[in-house]
């Protein structure tokens, strides 16, 4: 697993350099034609399952900022 996370950072690493460079505009007219049909095919893909995962880790974050209630307080284990 950790090669998948280590492959995964360097993507997003190199994604983000890429737009740091290029705006979209500059990018529609300077990639080559099999570069941009490339991405039309592949992205809605990797858009896809990116929101997924967003969307996965914003939902924890959301329980995971909740306010603690009174039965998450309470102490399990002996009284002894």
């Amino acid at each position: 697993m950790a090669d998948t996370t280590d492959r995964f950072l360097d993507a997003i690493a190199e994604l983000q350099a890429v737009a740091d460079e290029v705006t979209p505009d500059d990018a529609a007219t300077s990639f080559d034609e099999t570069t941009l049909q490339n991405f039309w095919r592949d992205w809605p893909h990797i858009s896809g399952w990116a929101g997924s995962l967003w969307r996965k880790l914003n939902e924890d974050i959301e329980h995971a900022a909740a306010p603690a209630t009174d039965e998450d307080l309470h102490e399990v284990g002996d009284a002894g």
